[in-house]
C-alpha cells in the first residue's frame, strides 16, 4: 500500500508538472509564455510570490516579471531589481540555489521599502539555446515550511522544458518579424523610387520601424540649420520642428558618434530624449540608430517601448538598422534632387543670359549704330527737333543695353557657390513694391558688379535706405518720376533723385 501511495504521488507531480509544461507551450508571443512560466513555477511550487529576471546584453537583470504582487505593491515597491544581493549570485554562479531565511544570508542586499515580507527562497537559473537567459526566484511557500528537493527538480524540469517553448516563440516571433520587415522595406523603396516628398518618406519610415519593432514611440531626427530637428514621430504629441538639446540627449550622442545606442531601460538612464518628452508613456527599452555611417551621419531613428516589457533583440536591432539607412537615402535623394533642380535653372539661366548677350544686345546696339546715322542726317538738314528725338532714342537703346547687361551678371552665379540673394534683386524688390505705393514704376539702373563688391552687412542698410527713400517719395514729394541708380565701383554711391515738390525751406 505504501509504494502504492507513493506511485500515486509520484504520477500527480509528473501530471502537475506536465500541466505546466503544456501552459507555458501554449500560444506564441514571447511576452505571454514567460508571465505563464512564472506563474506555473509558482504553481508547482506553491511559491507566494515568483519572479523571472531576464538578462541584458550585460548580465544584468533587463526585464523582471512578477506573480504574487498587484499593480499597487509593484508601484509602491519601485524599480524593479538590476542584480544585486541573492539575485545577482544567480547571475554570478548559475547554479540552482535554496535558502531556509535569505534576509539572514550575508549575501543578501536588504528590500527596498514597501516591499512584501520574504524568508524562504528557491532559485532555478533558465538557459535558452545553451546560453544564460535568465533566472526563476521563488519565495514565501505556502503552508510555511522551506522548498524541497522536490520542488527543486520540478522547477528544473519546468525551466529545461521553458528553454524549448521560449526559443520556439523567438523563433516564430523573428519570422513575423522578417516578414513585415520585407513588406515595409518593399514600401519605403517604392515610395522612393517614385519621388515622393523627404517628409513624408521619413513619415513612412518611422511608422514601419514602430510597427516592426512593436514599439510603442518612435522619431526622426534630422540635421537642420539650428541643431538635430525632430521631423517624425509615431505615439507622441506633435512635436515636429522641435530642436533637440545639443548635448545630453540619446539623439545627441548617436548623431556625434555614429554609432548605436541600446538600452534596457531609458527611463533610469541619466541621458534623455526630448523627442519622447510628449509621449503618453514611460520609456524603458530604447534604441537609437544613425541615419548613415559615422563621419556622415544625417539624423538619428530613436524608437522605445513603455518600461517593463521587453529589451530590443538583435534582430530587431537590425530591422531598425535598415530602415534607418532607408531614411539615410531619402534624405540623399532629396538633396540631390535639390541639386539637380538648381544645376537646371542655373544651366536655364545661363542659357538665357547667352541669347540675351548674343542676340539682343547686338541688335539694340546695331539699332542705336543706326539711329545715331539717322539724327547725324537730320542735323545736317537743319530738322533739329527730330534729331533731339532721335538722339533721345538712342540714349534710351544705351540704357537698355546698360539694363540687359546688368541682368546678364544677375542671372550668372556667383563666385564661391553662394546661393544668398544678391543686392540687384533685393532693391529690385525694393523698387517693384514702391511701384504699388508710388502709383508708377520708378526708373532703376545699376552700374558696376554690384551683387560682387557690395558685401552682405552694408547690403542690408543699402536696401533700407532705398526702401525708406521710395517711401519718403510716396508720402511727401507728389512726384510722376523716380531715378534709382546703383553704382558699385572704387565706392558704392546710391542715388534716388524725383521731380517731386522737395523739402520746404521750414522743415530740415
Amino acid at each position: 500500500m505504501e509504494h502504492g501511495r507513493e506511485q500515486t504521488a509520484g504520477s500527480s507531480d509528473v501530471d502537475v508538472l506536465l500541466e505546466a509544461v503544456l501552459a507555458v507551450g501554449r500560444g506564441l508571443e514571447l511576452g505571454t509564455t514567460l508571465q505563464r512560466l512564472v506563474q506555473a513555477a509558482a504553481d508547482l511550487t506553491g511559491a507566494r510570490y515568483a519572479a523571472l529576471g531576464i538578462l541584458d546584453a550585460e548580465s544584468r537583470i533587463g526585464q523582471f516579471l512578477t506573480v504574487g504582487m498587484d499593480a499597487e505593491q509593484v508601484h509602491a515597491v519601485g524599480d524593479y531589481p538590476t542584480g544585486r544581493g541573492i539575485l545577482g549570485e544567480l547571475i554570478r554562479h548559475p547554479h540552482p540555489l535554496r535558502l531556509h531565511d535569505l534576509t539572514t544570508d550575508p549575501r543578501a542586499a536588504g528590500f527596498p521599502p514597501n516591499h512584501p515580507e520574504m524568508h524562504t527562497f528557491l532559485g532555478v537559473p533558465l538557459r535558452v539555446h545553451g546560453s544564460p537567459f535568465g533566472n526563476l526566484y521563488l519565495t514565501g511557500k505556502r503552508g510555511g515550511g522551506d522548498f524541497t528537493d522536490a520542488d527543486q527538480r520540478r522547477i528544473e524540469a519546468l525551466a529545461a522544458a521553458a528553454s524549448i517553448a521560449v526559443e520556439n516563440v523567438r523563433l516564430y516571433d523573428d519570422a513575423l518579424l522578417r516578414e513585415r520587415w520585407a513588406v515595409a522595406s518593399d514600401e519605403i523603396s517604392r515610395r522612393l523610387l517614385a519621388g515622393d516628398a523627404p517628409d513624408d518618406v521619413l513619415e513612412l519610415v518611422a511608422l514601419h520601424a514602430a510597427n516592426v519593432a512593436r514599439a510603442d514611440v518612435a522619431a526622426l531626427t534630422v540635421q537642420g540649420q539650428d541643431g538635430l530637428e525632430v521631423r517624425a514621430t509615431v505615439g507622441t504629441c506633435d512635436v515636429r520642428g522641435t530642436v533637440m538639446p545639443p548635448d545630453g540627449s540619446f539623439a545627441a550622442e548617436v548623431y556625434d558618434s555614429g554609432l548605436p545606442v541600446v538600452v534596457a531601460d531609458a527611463a533610469a538612464d541619466p541621458r534623455s530624449s526630448v523627442a519622447f518628452e510628449a509621449a503618453h508613456v514611460t520609456i524603458g527599452p530604447f534604441a537609437a540608430l544613425p541615419l548613415g555611417d559615422p563621419g556622415a551621419t544625417r539624423g538619428v531613428l530613436s524608437v522605445g517601448r513603455e518600461r517593463g516589457r521587453l529589451a530590443f533583440s538583435p534582430v530587431v536591432v537590425d530591422a531598425l538598422r535598415a530602415f534607418a539607412s532607408q531614411a539615410a537615402v531619402a534624405l540623399e535623394l532629396a538633396e540631390r534632387r535639390r541639386d539637380a533642380e538648381h544645376l537646371a535653372v542655373m544651366r536655364d539661366r545661363d542659357r538665357i543670359a547667352r541669347d540675351l548677350h548674343d542676340l539682343a544686345i547686338q541688335r539694340l546696339f546695331a539699332t542705336g549704330l543706326g539711329l545715331q546715322g539717322v539724327a547725324r542726317r537730320l542735323e545736317r538738314a537743319g530738322d533739329t527737333v527730330d534729331a533731339e528725338r532721335v538722339a533721345s532714342a538712342v540714349d534710351e537703346v544705351d540704357e537698355t543695353i546698360s539694363l540687359i547687361r546688368t541682368t546678364i551678371r544677375g542671372l550668372q552665379p556667383p563666385a564661391g557657390g553662394d546661393r544668398r540673394v544678391g543686392v540687384r534683386s533685393r532693391v529690385i524688390a525694393e523698387v517693384e513694391t514702391a511701384s504699388r505705393t508710388l502709383g508708377f514704376a520708378p526708373a532703376l539702373r545699376f552700374e558696376g558688379p554690384v551683387d560682387t563688391l557690395v558685401p552682405p552687412t552694408t547690403a542690408n542698410h543699402l536696401v533700407a535706405v532705398v526702401r525708406e527713400s521710395l517711401s519718403n517719395v510716396a508720402r511727401h514729394a507728389h512726384a510722376r518720376h523716380v531715378d534709382v541708380l546703383l553704382v558699385a565701383g572704387d565706392a558704392v554711391v546710391l542715388t534716388v533723385s524725383d521731380d517731386g515738390i522737395g523739402i520746404p525751406r521750414t522743415r530740415r
